[in-house]
């Protein structure tokens, strides 16, 4: 009988989740046929600015690991 009631009950939050990733997945088209064209027409502007914020990212990542480097060769020579 608890096997019957734990299949039924499985049963049910599968049959939930399956009904919300039907929802998200909707949803998610939806947002992308909406925001597609918006993407084409300002295409000019998001693209120097994503290779701009990709340069910048790495120059302040490369900084920082070079400092963090030259910290541990300075306590290292300190030792």
């Amino acid at each position: 009988m608890f096997e019957i009631i734990q299949a039924a009950i499985t049963g049910g939050a599968a049959l939930a989740l399956l009904v919300l990733a039907g929802i998200t997945l909707g949803g998610s088209a939806v947002g992308l046929a909406v925001t597609t064209p918006l993407f084409v027409i300002f295409s000019p502007i998001l693209v120097p600015a994503t290779i701009a914020t990709a340069l910048l990212a790495t120059g302040f990542t490369a900084s920082g690991s070079i400092g963090a480097m030259a910290i541990t060769i300075f306590m290292w020579l300190f030792k």
